[in-house]
């Protein structure tokens, strides 16, 4: 069941009929090692982030969106694990993984959990993808082991992320308003408020059931403070001498980018190729903000041959 071409009141209601009973078609997905671990980061103690574990072979880590987890990968992950090992996590404070109430939610405090998590997980010749937010902190991971531990990050794949500075969407600028957005998401159906910050073109192809996994931990107050803290902060601070160090990125880089993204414009992966000495650009048609909910065929195929190379 889809939502294309309805209006928002009629769609809601679609929704809502949904959530009393429509499951859809379970996703055939291979058997997780799924854990949680501790993690340290300065000004942060001990963070627990949720991980799934998959396959055997050369490491592949995924980094999500922003407001999304490891379920955004579903799609991608069986034909990634058949010759490697790929590893999803949950940022700080969204999916599984733990979530403070705190406001240590900068690009600064997830991507040194990141770093953490690649050292205790003993991972090097590493392949980092990461979507949207994703992308941006798998390009701050990938600066700062280049810069101390060189051997860890052997190629990068960044998919629509937002690595320049750029106009908030009307979603990010909902969320940085002074107590409305705690409001708002108390009193909304997480599956509204989810649908209502999808890309146009993602949410007229999400199955409903798909929109409930992704409204699912947004029960949580937690959660939403987290999504709340984390929009709010989401531009790294300096970050105009961040983007100057991306010609120093050595590594081989696949930039994805969609035609119809109207959250992070394609002139921003053109700008990111520019820059990097070994980067590449494929732009994919048909499809807004999240490429591997809207063209996972394509996504793997561009993803198979850049791995094999």
């Amino acid at each position: 069941m889809r939502c294309p071409g309805l209006r928002v009141w009629l769609c809601v209601l679609v929704i809502a009929a949904g959530l009393a009973g429509w499951s859809g078609a379970a996703l055939a997905q291979p058997l997780p090692k799924a854990y949680h671990i501790g993690l340290q980061a300065p000004g942060q103690g001990t963070v627990h982030l949720y991980a799934e574990e998959y396959g055997q072979g050369r490491p592949i880590l995924l980094l999500h969106g922003l407001g999304a987890s490891t379920f955004t990968w579903r799609n991608l992950i069986p034909e990634l694990s058949r010759q490697n090992r790929v590893i999803a996590i949950d940022f700080k404070g969204f999916g599984r993984s733990e979530k403070p109430f705190t406001q240590a939610y900068s690009p600064y405090d997830h991507a040194n959990l990141v770093l953490d998590f690649i050292r205790k997980r003993g991972l090097r010749d590493l392949t980092i993808i990461g979507h949207s937010y994703g992308g941006a902190i798998a390009m701050m991971v990938t600066l700062r082991f280049n810069e101390v531990e060189p051997g860890r990050v052997r190629n990068l794949v960044l998919m629509n992320a937002p690595t320049y500075r750029q106009p908030g969407t009307a979603f990010v600028d909902f969320m940085r308003l002074p107590v409305l957005p705690y409001a708002a998401l108390m009193l909304m159906p997480p599956e509204l408020t989810t649908w209502l910050s999808l890309d146009k073109v993602q949410s007229e192809k999400l199955h409903i059931s798909e929109l409930r996994a992704y409204a699912a931990p947004f029960y949580d107050a937690a959660a939403r403070h987290a999504l709340i803290t984390t929009a709010r902060r989401i531009v790294p601070h300096q970050m105009e001498s961040l983007t100057e160090r991306y010609p120093s990125v050595w590594q081989r880089t696949l930039v994805i980018w969609c035609d119809a993204d109207r959250t992070v414009p394609v002139e921003t992966g053109i700008r990111l190729v520019k820059a990097m000495p070994r980067a590449q650009l494929k732009v994919l048609t048909g499809c807004g903000h999240v490429p591997q909910d809207e063209r996972p065929e394509a996504v793997l195929e561009l993803m198979g041959s850049f791995l094999r190379g």
